[in-house]
């Protein structure tokens, strides 16, 4: 019986049998190697309203795979200037677009690729901090020929040499709202009115969620690294004045954790902050002459006592605040500022690329990568 079903089944379905297998001879599957190759412009920027509420979203699309002889591009049959075989084309961000392409094959032929592209959801980072995070001390553009220096946004010295952008060029169809700042406090920047807390709450709501990823570098300029360089050469007695400082600072990070708690960012990667200190052979070194007269005691006693007793007070917050702490104390054991292999930007540098000394004691160009390289890997992005 159940044979004499399955008979008759087969009798009911056989046209539709014949005229897919019809279909597949005339009409062969699509070789998904025929499809474009799709890839965001590095990286999309984020930052403002508008940036949010764009209605496209800016794409590579490459069909050089197939064939580099292109004779027209369309989006929704509109022909598109260029015969490239990748075109970098700006796509509804709603409901998508037809893209089609039409390429050129021998003895004259024209083969056609046509396909709806969309545009996915952006992984959205964010970067809010000082110095450390806006890429200081590694300008664009260099100084060169009396010309200035070109960052992407020169009063913050916002690079795209630093760590975030870098990540995020790194991390497919991502959007980057880069508010780091130079010589940012929480209280005067961070959390202050018109600061990159409230700046990020009006993109959050612009987009009706929090960021996917948040990086953030605070402490350094709360602790006063200025005045840590100034006491030391001129008093050795520099513990009991920073105790305060402490307390200060811990209570300035939990301000900033319970700011991002209220808007709901949960991903927060908290870096350390470099040590500038050490020579190749991982010793605390100040022979260079980088940080003028003082005595190699008073710099040990500075590294101990202010940047790992600082590094060892943001590792601690990252754990009460569950945040994902990122140690950089290897990438920088023995590539201080007076090491033959440095890191670290010296005043000669910065005069030279950016025409002043605002660059010196930060991490050069290959420290940002090495920063980028790590935290890519912990988070594996």
């Amino acid at each position: 019986m159940l044979a004499f079903l399955y008979f008759v089944q087969m009798l009911i379905n056989l046209p539709k049998m014949l005229v897919l297998s019809w279909n597949n001879m005339i009409f062969p599957p699509s070789d998904s190697s025929q499809h474009f190759r799709i890839s965001t412009v590095s990286p999309s920027l984020w930052m403002t309203s508008s940036d949010i509420n764009a209605n496209y979203r800016t794409l590579n699309l490459s069909i050089c795979h197939v064939s580099i002889q292109v004779a027209t591009w369309r989006i929704d049959d509109v022909i598109v200037d260029g015969t490239s075989c990748s075109r970098i084309l700006k796509i509804d961000k709603l409901g998508g677009q037809r893209v089609t392409v039409d390429i050129l094959k021998a003895h004259g032929e024209i083969q056609r690729i046509s396909e709806v592209v969309k545009s996915e959801r952006k992984f959205w980072m964010v970067s809010i901090g000082d110095s450390f995070s806006s890429g200081q001390g590694n300008p664009d553009k260099k100084s060169e020929n009396g010309k200035k220096a070109e960052w992407m946004d020169e009063p913050c010295y916002r690079s795209t040499k630093a760590f975030p952008y870098l990540i995020s060029r790194h991390t497919p169809n991502s959007a980057l709202s880069f508010l780091s700042c130079s010589g940012s406090t929480v209280e005067n920047s961070i959390i202050s009115k018109n600061g990159q807390l409230e700046h990020l709450q009006r993109l959050i709501t612009a987009h009706g969620a929090p960021p996917d990823l948040l990086f953030l570098t605070i402490g350094g300029n709360d602790i006063g690294f200025t005045d840590v360089i100034s006491l030391i050469q001129r008093d050795s007695k520099i513990t009991d004045k920073f105790d305060m400082r402490f307390f200060f600072v811990s209570h300035q990070i939990d301000r900033v954790a319970w700011k991002l708690k209220e808007m709901n960012v949960s991903r927060v990667v908290l870096l350390d902050y470099y040590d500038a200190t050490k020579n190749e052979k991982g010793e605390v070194d100040g022979s260079c002459g980088a940080f003028g007269r003082v005595s190699l005691p008073n710099l040990q006693l500075a590294d101990r006592k202010i940047l790992q007793r600082l590094n060892s007070l943001l590792r601690r917050k990252a754990a009460e605040h569950r945040w994902i702490a990122v140690d950089t104390t290897d990438i920088f054991r023995t590539r201080g500022i007076c090491s033959s292999r440095s890191l670290i930007r010296s005043r000669n540098e910065s005069m030279m690329l950016q025409g002043n000394e605002y660059g010196s004691f930060h991490p050069n160009e290959e420290a940002h990568r090495l920063i980028a390289e790590r935290i890519v890997k912990t988070l594996e992005l």
